[in-house]
């Protein structure tokens, strides 16, 4: 009898000892893009490296998993539905969610907080050799009514390039080419496939559909670039910058191509808590070569570019990481 008694006790406090290890994990969820874009793969090197480093813990684990969306445009919305804690999300699309405009008019996102830019977002238009006769972007101009792919529905790459291209003097952005809309993969294939006279493959560098497009279509079709007045004309006002894709990037790609490119920010929700946002984004700092390994965008994550890009207030757990390394955080980014 007292056999069982200790036998039933030992039960539940392994029972109770199991629920008090349950309890101290907490789940997170980053949204990405399309699976062929560089979105989802940097997501998935986060959320690895969380596990890894925060999930193993003893005590107060931290896990993060990675979720596929259509991109920027999904992200702001699924953050600010709380269906996520954590997305990827380009720094244009982050100042228009929080702020309540552009294709947020009048419905801003409050609840938005930065994390840290990640990567850049490079412009990378592909186009047949005939379409391309001086090689740089303004060539487009003259793809009125041709069929081309700018994203998928919905995604920040394809509202961003409606006013990318009116910025280089198209009269409209939406309706100016025939559209259709497409993940990465799916548009680079098309281009293949000759279904498509030109393809935009906004992401991080380097980008795979870019690749695969490149090399099958070797000699054939061009990456435009972008001439100093071109890239005047579209950063002026806007979070667009320069940017060099270096020579052997891309099979073929004999020169390095100027082209423009935004921050790709890692964006947060209000309610995330302090002290998760302050672990991920120190877990991050901490092991930049892992994070590096994962995609080549991420390169350009450090902390000399960690608040590049940000128009919008902070997380304060990123806050608390960033002046405990030493790096000043502007007024205008702390919350109010």
């Amino acid at each position: 009898m007292k056999f069982r008694r200790k036998l039933a006790a030992g039960a539940m406090a392994l029972v109770m000892a199991t629920a008090a290890q349950a309890q101290d994990t907490r789940d997170f969820l980053i949204s990405t893009a399309g699976t062929g874009g560089s979105f989802y793969p940097v997501g998935v090197g986060i959320a690895t490296l969380v596990k890894l480093k925060l999930g193993t813990r003893p005590e107060n684990k931290i896990n993060l998993s990675a979720l596929t969306s259509q991109g920027s445009y999904d992200n702001v919305n699924i953050l600010s539905d709380g269906r996520a804690d954590f997305g990827i999300i380009q720094s244009l699309m982050t100042d228009f969610g929080y702020h309540g405009t552009g294709d947020f008019e009048g419905t801003p996102k409050e609840n938005l907080r930065a994390v840290s830019a990640l990567m850049f977002n490079t412009n990378q238009f592909i186009t047949f050799n005939e379409n391309a006769p001086t090689g740089s972007i303004s060539d487009i101009l003259a793809m009125e009514g041709d069929k081309v792919v700018l994203g998928a529905k919905n995604s920040g790459g394809l509202l961003e390039y409606r006013m990318f291209i009116q910025k280089l003097g198209a009269p409209v952005g939406e309706g100016f080419f025939e559209e259709s809309y497409m993940g990465f993969r799916q548009r680079a294939e098309a281009l293949i496939n000759g279904n498509l006279d030109g393809i935009n493959l906004t992401s991080g560098v380097p980008n795979s559909s870019v690749t695969l497009a490149l090399s099958s279509l070797e000699g054939k079709v061009k990456l435009l670039g972008f001439t100093p007045e071109e890239i005047a004309k579209v950063t002026d006002g806007t979070v667009w910058g320069p940017y060099t894709i270096p020579a052997g990037t891309y099979p073929g790609q004999g020169e390095d191509v100027a082209t423009v490119a935004q921050p790709n920010l890692l964006v947060a929700g209000a309610d995330v808590p302090e002290d998760v946002v302050y672990e991920v984004v120190k877990t991050m700092y901490e092991n930049l070569p892992f994070l590096r390994s994962v995609h080549g965008s991420l390169n350009d994550l450090n902390t000399e570019n960690a608040l590049k890009g940000i128009t919008v207030p902070l997380h304060p757990g990123a806050i608390r990481y960033y002046e405990e390394i030493g790096i000043e955080v502007p007024d205008a980014m702390k919350p109010a």
